[in-house]
């Protein structure tokens, strides 16, 4: 309770008087505030089962979350601290904690993070076109890949759990990051994680598991697929068919078949509700039939 007295005092004073603090004394209290946090504390924090206890970690994150807003270079120093802390710290004692109330104080710090940063990861055109002819450069155009790789392997991740509104935040988060930065065109989400987040959403839709948003995940499994349409139709929609249990054959190639190849997002919308109704349908009347009856 005096920890969450205190950190309310130093919440309400980098609200304020962040910049007028001066960068040398925010340096500090930020170092200090990382000394206490330890991973071992933070653990025994997010563990006990005091909503005291989460509140000074909450406390803790939007202090973090005010410092990756500002927009100048005085602050910049912190962001490969305040990752650590994010993924190496928080993220894995969260992870497969039911609790949604610390798991969306660390999102909503990565959106801010990520959404005021893009620099950190993305460099502006002519840097970037300098720094892809380095022969140090061996991620194309995204730097720190290994702490954005995490970034979006958490998202990923919270798309696989129960939890409707870290679910719901997650999904508007990318596609915020994509209608600002067009994050699902960079090369490392499109090379790399493209058909990963495709696979989880679609699967996500065949199991009805969050179908309060199905709508919006429909529109997001769009937005993914408009990043690389010839991947999705030749690459993704096959595999993914092929990968699915409970179907014979030729249901698998009724599947494939069935989903024309449209552009646009009326049309792609119903067959994504048609391929997943006609999904479901076939696994149910398989699932019914006499064992033996059929071969697969």
């Amino acid at each position: 309770n005096v920890v969450d007295s205190l950190m309310s005092f130093f919440l309400s004073l980098f609200q304020g008087l962040r910049v007028q603090m001066g960068v040398p004394f925010a340096e500090q209290t930020i170092q200090t505030f990382m000394t206490l946090f330890t991973q071992e504390q933070l653990a025994e924090s997010i563990c006990h089962e005091s909503s005291a206890a989460h509140k000074v970690v909450e406390k803790f994150l939007k202090i973090l979350e005010l410092i990756v807003q500002e927009p100048g270079s005085a602050f910049k120093a912190f962001l490969p601290n305040v990752i650590s802390i994010c993924m190496d710290q928080i993220y894995p004692i969260i992870a497969q904690r039911p609790s949604p109330d610390i798991k969306q104080s660390l999102y909503r710090l990565v959106h801010e993070l990520i959404m005021n940063n893009w620099r950190y990861f993305f460099k502006g055109s002519v840097l970037k076109t300098l720094h892809s002819q380095s022969p140090q450069n061996g991620n194309g155009d995204v730097q720190n890949a290994q702490q954005f790789t995490a970034i979006m392997q958490s998202y990923g991740q919270s798309f696989l759990q129960p939890d409707l509104a870290v679910f719901k935040q997650n999904l508007e988060s990318l596609e915020t990051l994509n209608a600002k930065w067009k994050l699902y065109q960079k090369p490392i989400f499109r090379e790399v994680m493209l058909l990963q987040f495709l696979n989880v959403l679609v699967q996500v839709l065949v199991h009805k598991s969050h179908d309060l948003l199905h709508e919006e995940i429909v529109v997001t499994v769009y937005n993914m697929a408009s990043a690389d349409f010839s991947r999705f139709y030749a690459e993704f929609l096959p595999h993914f068919v092929s990968s699915c249990e409970g179907l014979d054959a030729n249901q698998r190639n009724i599947l494939v078949r069935n989903f024309k190849v449209d552009k646009d997002l009326p049309s792609f919308t119903q067959n994504v509700n048609r391929f997943v109704n006609d999904l479901r349908y076939y696994r149910l009347i398989n699932s019914s039939l006499p064992e033996g009856s059929v071969t697969f």
